[in-house]
Order: C-alpha cells, then sequence, then structure tokens
C-alpha cells in the first residue's frame, strides 16, 4: 500500500482537524429555529394535576410547600381563578398566602410525567441580563386572553395562557399549555413541545405534527411524532468526516432528505475516500414511514463502509477526538459490503423495537501504526485487534479476509433520559439485542449472540444521583473473532487494559454515586466496577471477578476525568487515567 508523503499527509491532517473542529462548533450552535433555554434560571412555582386534583408548590424558608384542591372546587371569576386556600390566578400572576409570583418573571418551562401526575415546573429568570431578556421575548403569555399563533408565525418560546383558549396555526418552538382552556392546532401546524390543559379539550389535527405528549385531565395522548430521528430540514448537505488507524483520514459528504410533515420516504446517500486504505466508502438508504399514529417505518441501506462491534463503547466522533490528538484508537475494524432491511416500530413513549436481516460480505485490514497525532510524539497506534492470542488473531483474520455473515436481528430500546441533561431527573435506559446468524441464511457462520443491558438513574437529592448499570451477553454456536465480546478500560470495566478480555459470555456491573457542586457546572463521582467474562466455561465461582474502583471529576454534563484502579492481583496495577468527552451509558 503506498503512503502519502509528508507534505500530503499535512494537508490531509489539517483538513481534517479544520472539519472536526467545525463539526464540534456546528453542533454546538443552535439548529435552525431551535430555542435553547438559558442556564440563568432558577424553579419559580410548580403546578401538578391529574383527573382530580391540582396542586400548586411554591418555595418557602423550608424548601417548598404543597397546596393541592379538587379541580371541581375550582372557581372561575373575572380575571381570576380561585382555587382555594389563598390559592388563584389573576391578572398579575399566581398568588398564593398573599406572595405573588409575577408571569412576567417566568423565563422557561417544562412539562413531565411526575408519578400518577402531570406536572409543569416554571422558571424565573436569575438577574436582568440579556439573557433572560432575550428567554423572556421568545415566550407568549397571555394570563385571560385568547392566544392565536397565526400560519406564518414562529414562536421561539413557549405558549401558556391561565384560562384562554389557545389556537395554533403556525410553529410553536416549545409546550403549548392553556390550564383551564382549550388547545387547537391545526392542520400543517407544528408544535414542538407538549401540549396540556388541566380542565379543556385539546384537539390535535390529523395533519398537525406535535412532537411531544398531549396532556389533558382526563386522558393522556401520544405527539404525533413521526420520526425516529432528531429534526431535520427537508433536505440538507453535511461535510463530515472521521480519523481512524485502518482508513485514517476519511472526509465525507452526507445528503439527507425527509419531509418532517407527510409520508415521503427519507432518503440518505453517503460518501468518501479513505486515504490511508485506499478506499470510496459509500452509504445509500431508504425509510418508509407507513403509519403515524403509532410510528412505524420499514427501510433498507446498502454499504460499502468500515465497521466496528465497538460502537457501543463510545462514539464515532469522540474516538476521532483520541485518535486525532493522542495517537489512541479504541476500536477495532473490519470492512463489510452489504445491506440491512428493517421494520422498526414506536409502540409507546420511549419504547422502540426493531428487526431485521442484515447480509455482509467482510475483508480484513491491519492498521496503519505511523498515523500522525497532535499530541502523540513518537507513539505508535497498535494492530488492528492486538489483544487477541496471535494463533486465534491469524484464525480471526483469515475468517474476516473470506467471510460472509448473514444474520437476522431483533432490537429493543426503551429510554427515559433527558437527553441534554442526563443527570436531573431520574430515569431508565434499557436495551436488548439478539442476532441469530444461520447457513440457511447464506452465512458461514452458526450462532446465537445476544446482549441486554439495564440502567438506572436515581435521582437522591437535586444534587445527587445513584447511577447503576447491568449488562449481560452471552451466545452459542461459533463466533468469530470480530463478534466475540471484550471487556477491560474504557466503557466497560475502568482500570484494566483496555479490552483485555475475550470471551463468548460476560456480565458487568457498573456503580456511580454522583454529586453535583451547588452553583457550578462541575460534580464528582465515586465509581465501582464488576465483571466476569469466559470463552468456555461457565460463569460461576471457578472465574474470577473482575473489580475496580476509582474516581471522576466532571465539567458539564459530558466531559469527565476518572482515575480508577483494578482490585485483582495483576502485577501490573497503575492508577489508569479515562476522559471522556461524551455522556457514556
Amino acid at each position: 500500500m503506498n503512503r502519502p508523503n509528508s507534505i500530503h499527509a499535512f494537508l490531509m491532517t489539517t483538513v481534517l482537524t479544520l472539519t472536526l473542529v467545525a463539526g464540534v462548533l456546528a453542533a454546538d450552535e443552535p439548529e435552525y429555529q431551535e430555542y435553547r433555554p438559558s442556564s440563568h434560571k432558577t424553579e419559580f412555582f410548580w403546578i401538578s394535576f391529574d383527573n382530580e386534583s391540582i396542586v400548586v408548590t411554591v418555595p418557602d424558608q423550608d424548601g417548598t410547600r404543597a397546596y393541592e384542591m379538587p379541580i371541581d372546587a375550582v372557581e372561575f371569576g373575572a380575571g381570576q381563578v380561585t382555587l382555594g386556600n389563598g390559592v388563584r390566578f389573576y391578572d398579575v400572576g399566581l398568588e398564593v398566602k398573599g406572595q405573588t409570583f409575577s408571569y412576567a418573571d417566568i423565563v422557561d418551562m417544562r412539562v413531565y410525567d411526575d408519578d400518577e401526575m402531570t406536572s409543569m415546573v416554571f422558571y424565573r429568570g436569575e438577574g436582568d441580563g440579556p439573557d433572560v431578556a432575550r428567554l423572556r421575548r421568545g415566550n407568549m403569555i397571555r394570563a385571560f386572553n385568547d392566544v392565536r399563533v397565526e400560519k406564518d408565525d414562529f414562536v421561539r418560546g413557549f405558549v401558556f395562557s391561565v384560562t384562554g383558549n389557545i389556537d395554533v396555526l403556525g410553529e410553536v418552538n416549545k409546550d403549548v399549555v392553556s390550564l383551564f382552556g382549550d388547545v387547537y392546532v391545526a392542520q400543517e401546524a407544528v408544535a414542538r413541545g407538549d401540549v396540556a390543559s388541566v380542565t379543556g379539550q385539546v384537539q390535535i389535527s390529523r395533519e398537525a405534527s406535535v412532537y411531544g405528549i398531549v396532556y389533558t385531565g382526563t386522558q393522556e395522548q401520544k405527539g404525533r411524532s413521526r420520526r425516529f430521528y432528531g429534526t431535520l430540514e427537508e433536505s440538507e448537505l453535511t461535510i463530515d468526516a472521521y480519523y481512524n488507524r485502518v482508513d485514517g483520514a476519511t472526509p465525507l459528504a452526507r445528503f439527507e432528505y425527509q419531509d418532517q410533515d407527510s409520508l415521503l420516504p427519507h432518503l440518505l446517500l453517503e460518501g468518501g475516500y479513505a486515504f490511508e486504505s485506499e478506499r470510496m466508502r459509500l452509504r445509500a438508504g431508504v425509510e418508509q414511514v407507513l403509519w403515524r399514529e403509532v410510528p412505524m417505518a420499514l427501510g433498507g441501506v446498502a454499504y460499502h463502509e468500515l465497521a466496528s462491534e465497538d460502537d457501543w463503547l463510545l462514539s464515532r466522533d469522540e474516538n476521532n477526538a483520541f485518535t486525532l490528538f493522542w495517537t489512541e484508537d479504541f476500536k477495532d475494524y473490519y470492512e463489510r459490503t452489504g445491506g440491512y432491511l428493517y421494520y422498526r416500530v414506536k409502540p409507546a413513549d420511549f419504547l422502540t423495537l426493531e428487526t431485521g436481516y442484515r447480509y455482509d460480505e467482510t475483508r480484513w485490514f491491519e492498521a496503519e501504526r505511523d498515523l500522525w497525532s497532535l499530541f502523540g510524539g513518537d507513539k505508535k497506534f497498535p494492530r488492528n485487534f492486538h489483544r487477541v492470542p496471535a494463533d486465534l488473531r491469524d484464525q480471526g483474520i483469515a475468517e474476516i479476509d473470506t467471510g460472509t455473515t448473514a444474520a437476522f436481528s431483533f432490537e429493543t430500546s426503551y429510554d427515559t433520559r433527558d437527553e441534554k441533561h442526563p443527570y436531573d431527573f431520574s430515569a431508565w435506559n434499557l436495551g436488548g439485542r439478539l442476532e441469530w446468524s444461520d447457513g440457511q441464511f447464506s452465512s458461514d457462520y452458526d450462532y446465537r449472540r445476544y446482549q441486554i443491558s439495564l440502567a438506572r438513574y436515581q435521582e437522591i437529592h437535586p444534587r445527587i444521583m445513584l447511577i447503576s448499570r447491568f449488562v449481560f451477553g452471552g451466545s452459542d454456536g461459533y463466533l468469530p473473532m470480530y463478534k466475540r465480546f471484550y471487556l477491560g478500560g474504557l466503557g466497560t470495566v475502568r482500570g484494566y487494559k483496555h479490552k483485555e478480555y475475550m470471551g463468548k459470555r460476560f456480565w458487568m456491573a457498573n456503580l456511580e454515586y454522583r454529586f453535583r457542586f451547588p452553583r457550578t457546572d462541575f460534580a464528582c463521582s465515586v465509581l465501582y466496577d464488576a465483571a466476569q467474562i469466559s470463552n468456555d466455561s461457565p460463569l460461576n465461582g471457578d472465574v474470577e471477578v473482575k473489580q475496580s474502583i476509582g474516581g471522576a471529576l466532571y465539567i458539564g454534563d459530558d466531559f469527565r476525568l476518572s482515575l480508577a484502579q483494578r482490585l485483582d492481583g495483576a502485577e501490573d496495577k497503575d492508577l489508569q487515567l479515562y476522559a471522556r468527552f461524551e455522556h457514556s451509558f
């Protein structure tokens, strides 16, 4: 294989660096017409309701105080709504025991499920700076008047009324809430948040787009979100890139089309060139939504690409950073050419099910060990699958270079986390995957491979969270090298060498106690990991339990530095330092 000269290499890495930096900056910029709330806010008051009662909660000297009233006891008067117990809404704001919480101070709100009730939290701004002023300007608050968002209007924040009826004909970027009035979302209108009313009626046109949940005091309806992906314009052309020790610098052009508010198919075309492996990288896909009320879709994708079974450990973007800056590549790779046909359905909130058939012809590529990195010095990249014993690695290379894998797969995902603020609320994250390969499917291998994971984010205190994860994987039949399980290091059992152990079955448990410092973006954690892995032996007392302890420092929700110490009898027991740039498990 011919290697580019030094000038060529320098130019390519410079282009790649600029592309990656631009991608990071672009990721941090707001999407078109997207409202991003400022951190300059604090909780103001809460309103919770079900079909029988309404609860108003306000802060006081001892924390918070809640006032609960039956819904049928609410009294409506001229310019006010009286709930009893000294609680009323009037033209200025919410009054509780003579204290007024002014509508003018509200800068943001959020609707969510709280046990068996629906809750709305209202936030006020901290100070009078430009960020707080911008938040206020983005919202539309009309206490006792009807609200109409015209067809060509766009509301950057939320729409709120106490008794007024709300008609949405245009687009609202966040929640639409009328406490005691009716809400109507018209044909072709868009509400990107939740829609809620305590006692009023909520009417959603069949051709409207509601991306959140519709809540009323008598029923809960599913929002008409027709997509499995993030918000897209109807079409977009983007430039991307990745950098790893097999393909090297690989710039990509990506075209994607999706009409958010119709049943037209979603189209994807992606192509690029890998300068080290000297290969084109191509991907083309189509997805057809079959039903909008219960989102379901049928799709397929064809590809000629570099693949890795390690995507569950870290994302491509995070691995790019390690490779480009520190000569660390935490994934092993193989090339695959083939396709995947699938059916996906979202039968309930947070729950996604998918089944499909994949056919791959694979090819082996060795790593380019002398690739450039910014702070790597003379350090070399390790070989591809370098942790595998030599005899098994040679056999695995031969299988990859001549093999065909065909398999049916079944996947499920249930995830209630807040994507942008995963440590703010209690949540579940469950996943499972079964892969079945057999000779009758035109495959060279006969196996069943399965993996399940369960993670719980348990809020103990507004600044304390206990995070626990359990993962189990197993198989029967013959697993080729690239389909086996690997444990150790980043994303698994910290304190051990990365992918130090290989097997056909394993279990792993991770425990984290996280404390957030008040009024800062800093947090710290205590960590504990344990696992067993085996090729042929059962996972019993004869297999050593790998354990480690450690601690971590967070800056924000994503960047984390951690130290971990393995607890087994190995001679090399140095503390291991880890850096993460994205939220993990």
